[in-house]
């Protein structure tokens, strides 16, 4: 198991280092732990007080030392359920001192991985989308890799209706993907780059994942329902 997937659930990269060396060899010291992962021995028992205030570490005393193993790996799960609890208050007080009157029209801008994660989390709420997909290599499968399955299982459950126009060779590959949903596909030829358009509530998605991913929302009902007819038009000539 790599750092990365412990690290996105919210362990620093050593705290990470030292919760795997602990599952893959309970049962040590300390300085064993820092000895295996060539950290400071001090450093490595101010990461283990953390992860024992985190509930994932425990330790037996056996001959005036202490002795640590990791914890059942589902207090990770208690860890992130506590977080999104918190998040979830807070959200609420956000809401309540935001100005009540917002503007029907904004554009906002998202750079790197969290930007498409905000574009996906945003989409999977919608009733419906219509995408006009790029071609070349799928990038954005890659950079949300741990999140799309989830995307995934919650448009099936919802059962949300979406169009998909992209190119032949990424049309097999999204015919696999949405299989199971309500999502209809058709392509296009000679679409090479990987910029994509998908309208969904009364916005417009503009993204990419080639190099350094980016998303540019617009709120707009005016332009999502010009565009949707658009898209619309197109879908009903191609096969």
């Amino acid at each position: 198991m790599e750092t990365d997937r412990l690290m996105e659930m919210g362990l620093t990269k050593n705290q990470a280092e030292v919760y795997l060396e602990l599952i893959k060899n309970p049962g040590q010291t300390g300085g064993e732990i820092a000895k295996n992962l060539s950290i400071d021995r001090s450093f490595s028992y101010g990461i283990l007080n953390s992860l024992l205030e985190k509930g994932l570490v425990n330790y037996i005393i056996k001959k005036d030392k202490r002795l640590f193993s990791p914890s059942e790996p589902e207090n990770l799960l208690k860890e992130i359920e506590e977080k999104r609890d918190k998040i979830i208050s807070a959200i609420k007080e956000i809401k309540s001192i935001k100005r009540t009157s917002q503007e029907e029209k904004s554009v906002e801008v998202y750079e790197g991985r969290s930007g498409l994660k905000v574009y996906a989390r945003d989409l999977i709420e919608s009733k419906e989308f219509h995408t006009f997909g790029g071609g070349g290599k799928l990038n954005i499968l890659e950079e949300l890799k741990y999140e799309y399955p989830h995307y995934l299982k919650k448009i099936q459950k919802k059962k949300m209706s979406g169009k998909l126009i992209t190119s032949p060779e990424n049309k097999k590959i999204m015919a696999k993907l949405y299989g199971k949903s309500n999502v209809k596909i058709k392509d296009v030829k000679n679409l090479k780059n990987q910029v994509n358009f998908t309208i969904f509530k009364n916005k417009l998605a503009i993204y990419s994942a080639e190099k350094k991913p980016f998303v540019i929302l617009i709120k707009d009902k005016k332009i999502s329902d010009t565009l949707k007819v658009h898209f619309e038009n197109l879908w009903r000539f191609l096969k």
